[in-house]
């Protein structure tokens, strides 16, 4: 029978601590797709003004530019509104381009969509949706209006 060291079993209990996070994180993860996707999303949020310049900060007077500033290029995507889509998208026909015109569908979550297709076979209907990573209730709710599910 193997004599353990102190330090190997600290360590052998570290790795099985660290292991059981992860299958724990993992299990949540599925659990709440909708949570999970907002928290991905937290640090991609606008990023904030820029702090004054030295000068504007004690007061001194600062000229304004005479000309429009160059829009940044933003990192947000139009969102287009309901109103926008004239006809459902068809979830077994749509491209990633197709299924990020819809409100809240950002290009990872098309990849996902499409992938899962590929993947697992066309969508019987639109509750099938459900099966892709980041498709919750709520997600699925919203986007019900705007999706068909046309087999063939």
């Amino acid at each position: 029978m193997p004599v353990y060291t102190r330090r190997e079993i600290v360590l052998l209990l570290i790795v099985v601590v660290i292991g059981a996070a992860g299958v724990a994180t993992d299990r949540w993860r599925r659990e709440h797709p909708d949570v999970a996707a907002r928290l991905e999303t937290l640090d991609r949020a606008a990023p904030s003004p820029p702090s004054p310049a030295p000068a504007q900060a004690l007061g001194a007077r600062v000229p304004r530019p005479t000309t429009a500033p160059a829009t940044p290029p933003s990192r947000a995507v139009h969102v287009p509104r309901r109103a926008d889509i004239v006809t459902p998208v068809d979830l077994n026909l749509a491209s990633r381009e197709d299924l990020q015109s819809l409100p809240g569908v950002g290009p990872a979550l098309a990849a996902r969509i499409v992938d899962a297709r590929a993947r697992d076979g066309p969508f019987a209907s639109v509750e099938d949706l459900r099966r892709v990573r980041g498709v919750g209730r709520a997600t699925l709710e919203r986007l019900r209006p705007l999706l068909a599910v046309n087999t063939p």
